[in-house]
């Protein structure tokens, strides 16, 4: 199902290939009572490491476009394709390509009519078959293993094992689409095998990457019209995004593009591109920046408070030997009561940190009066809060309330909408592009610290740093981390 793109499929191993082919084989068993002899790969297109697992599953031949030395056991049979694109074959066409020579003796001939690799419009087959069934006394069928005993041997191995139909990696943005593929392939595999999974997680995000090896997604991408192209491109990074989201996993930044790299005017996605949910993840040596996407909404001021929510753009880290750097990207920043002694004015950021992704391992529940817990796989050992009176890095002590580590400088930039603060490495260590960070901002109920934790309105977040759907669910409490994938 899917005519999935082998080279694409197995771009991991054959771990992602094996357990399909042995499920279609139980479905082709279930309904004809017999296992199949044989295996069609979409396009004709398979791979060489295929070979080896074959026996095992009951297979004794695989349907190729170029004849292969058979191995041992097993055969290689050549298709010649029968191409109509755009219309019915005629049956002077078919016999045209059972004949190529008609000058030579009539030998054994192995045609395809490939629908799915879009050789062929839909349909055609069933047209074709009626025309035979009118010819049919001058033909006689066989099965491909009969054919295989009479096909003429090949002297001389062939390299690789080449298809009737495009590859489909052969353009840039089919590269791009298959090496997106294989990275999402490989974050479920490590989701999968991290003893955490949930399995109707596990099964949804399985069949969102199953639909993304269709194997007309990478033959549109390798040569059609624009439209089409963008079409597919579209429901392809859908699909690869899907897989992410299920494992609550961050989109890597460069799916959030078209695979062929074209952008439309100032940096937007070129037409029929879509415009992701999740938040944008992107990293380097010493920073990793986490930005909100398109469309991030946040909750309206209670009464009483602020004109403006405070919606957060973005959260970036930067380190050294010496510190970890926290800054808070803001879409709107009031400092109009903002002092030399409290640079933030009537605002709070959080940003809460779990460090070993152990479920449970850390405090679920947020800071005192901010209305909201972590999901359990996201419990936080840190938390930094940047209030009006400055910064605190407090701890997480089990069946207890946070410990103060330590109060942090905070930097305010009216222009930039930034808020920093600096934080010793002594205190943060390890590797921050490994943690999860939930990151929210609320309005301060002081311009006082309490017992060193900035006191907040009621009322729950007013900015969220998350995926689109998790922001429209924070009044319900529950907050899941980010992270890098």
């Amino acid at each position: 199902p899917g005519d999935p793109l082998l080279p694409v499929v197995a771009a991991g191993g054959l771990r992602d290939v094996l357990p399909r082919l042995a499920l279609v084989r139980e479905r082709f068993r279930s309904v004809l009572s017999t296992a199949p002899a044989g295996f069609v790969p979409g396009g004709g297109t398979p791979v060489a490491a295929l070979e080896s697992a074959l026996p095992a599953l009951g297979v004794s031949w695989v349907a190729v476009g170029k004849r292969t030395p058979s191995w041992e056991g097993g055969f290689w049979p050549a298709f010649t394709p029968l191409r109509s694109e755009g219309r019915p074959p005629a049956f002077s066409e078919f016999e045209a390509a059972a004949r190529p020579d008609p000058s030579l003796p009539a030998g054994p001939a192995a045609i395809v009519l490939d629908e799915a690799a879009g050789l062929a419009p839909r349909g055609s087959l069933a047209a074709l078959i009626e025309a035979l069934a009118d010819k049919g006394s001058s033909w006689r069928w066989q099965t491909v293993s009969e054919y295989s005993r009479e096909a003429p041997a090949v002297p001389t191995a062939e390299e690789g094992l080449p298809g009737w139909a495009p590859a489909g990696l052969d353009a840039p943005a089919a590269q791009a689409a298959g090496q997106a593929y294989g990275a999402a392939a490989a974050a479920l595999r490590r989701y999968q095998n991290s003893g955490l999974a949930d399995l109707k997680a596990l099964e949804h995000a399985s069949e969102a990457l199953y639909a993304a090896g269709e194997g007309r997604y990478y033959r549109i991408l390798s040569g059609t019209t624009a439209a089409d192209a963008a079409a597919a491109d579209r429901d392809l990074r859908r699909h690869l995004m899907d897989v992410y989201r299920r494992i609550k996993q961050t989109v890597p930044g460069s799916f959030y593009k078209p695979f062929s790299g074209e952008e439309g005017p100032a940096g937007t996605a070129a037409a029929g591109a879509e415009v992701s949910t999740d938040v944008h993840a992107e990293s380097g040596p010493g920073w990793l920046s986490l930005r909100n996407p398109a469309g991030s909404i946040s909750r309206g001021p209670e009464k009483g408070a602020p004109a403006d929510p405070w919606r957060i753009l973005g959260l970036r880290l930067g380190w050294d030997s010496a510190s970890v750097d926290f800054t808070f990207q803001l879409a709107s920043l009031d400092v109009s009561s903002a002092t030399p002694a409290t640079p933030a004015g009537r605002l709070v950021l959080d940003a809460y940190i779990d460090i070993n992704h152990v479920p449970g391992a850390g405090n679920l529940a947020l800071l005192d009066g901010r209305g909201a817990v972590a999901a359990n796989r996201d419990a936080w050992e840190y938390a930094l809060s940047l209030g009006p009176a400055g910064g605190t890095l407090l701890r997480a002590i089990p069946d207890s309330a946070p410990s103060v580590l330590a109060k942090v400088p905070v930097s305010v930039d009216p222009a930039r909408k930034t808020v920093r603060a600096c934080v010793p490495r002594s205190l943060l260590r390890g590797n921050p592009q490994r943690w999860g960070y939930i990151a929210a901002s609320f309005g301060a109920a002081s311009l006082a610290a309490q017992e060193g934790v900035p006191a907040v309105m009621p009322g729950g977040p007013l900015g969220l740093l998350a995926p689109v759907e998790q922001q429209a669910q924070a009044a319900q409490g529950r907050l899941s981390a980010v992270r890098l994938p």
